[in-house]
C-alpha cells in the first residue's frame, strides 16, 4: 500500500505518519531520510526527528537523491520523510541527475520503493499557502504541486494533517482496518 501524508509546516504530519507506521508494522521498519544536513537549523530538525522516532523500531537510511537506486527489497514498511526535501535535492543538488521532468522522475523512484516494500508512507509538505514572488520559488512550488498530485493519484491512502488532526481524503476504509488492529 502507498500512503501519502501531507500538511503544512508544524502540522503534526510527521508524528501522525510515524504513529501510522507503528500501527502498520510494530517490528523493525525503515525511515528513509531525505533531509540534507546543510546548516545549524537543518541539524536541529534532524535531531528533533530522531528524538521523535526513539523507541519506534525505525532503522534510518539516508538518501536524498536517486530513489531508483535504493535497494530496500524485503522491507515490510518504509516511511519516506519527506517529498519536499527530495524534490529540492533533485532540483538543486549538483549531484542530482537533472532529469528533464523531475516530478515524473521522482515518481519513478517512488514506484521503485513501492515495488520492494509492503507498505510505503510518504510525507509531503503543503507548499501552497503563499504564492512566492521569486521565479525560481514559483518553479519549485509548481513542481511540488505536480509531484504531490501524481503521488495522491497513485496513493491508496491520502491524509492531510492540520493542527495535529488528520483529515482522510482517500482510503478511509483502509485506515479503519489499520485502526481496528
Amino acid at each position: 500500500m502507498l500512503y501519502m501524508i501531507f500538511g503544512g509546516s508544524g502540522s503534526g504530519k510527521s508524528a501522525y505518519a510515524e504513529d501510522l507506521a507503528v500501527k502498520l508494522c510494530p517490528g523493525e521498519k525503515v525511515y528513509l531520510a531525505t533531509l540534507t544536513d546543510i546548516d545549524a537549523e537543518m541539524e536541529q530538525r534532524i535531531r528533533d526527528h530522531r528524538k521523535m522516532r526513539e523507541g519506534k523500531n525505525f532503522r534510518t537510511v539516508e538518501q536524498g537523491l536517486a530513489l531508483e537506486s535504493l535497494d530496500i527489497s524485503g522491507e515490510r514498511l518504509v516511511l519516506l520523510e519527506c517529498m519536499t526535501n527530495l524534490l529540492a535535492n533533485e532540483m538543486y543538488s549538483p549531484e542530482a541527475k537533472q532529469a528533464e521532468d523531475i516530478p515524473a522522475y521522482i515518481m519513478e523512484g517512488i514506484r521503485h520503493l513501492k515495488e520492494q516494500a509492503e507498505d510505503l508512507i510518504v510525507i509531503a509538505q503543503d507548499a501552497f499557502s503563499e504564492v512566492p514572488m521569486d521565479p525560481e520559488m514559483r518553479r519549485y512550488v509548481k513542481a511540488s504541486g505536480r509531484v504531490n498530485q501524481m503521488l495522491a493519484k497513485e496513493a491508496d491512502v491520502v491524509v492531510e494533517v492540520k493542527f495535529g488532526l488528520p483529515l482522510v481524503l482517500k482510503g478511509g476504509e483502509i485506515l479503519s482496518e489499520v485502526e481496528s488492529r
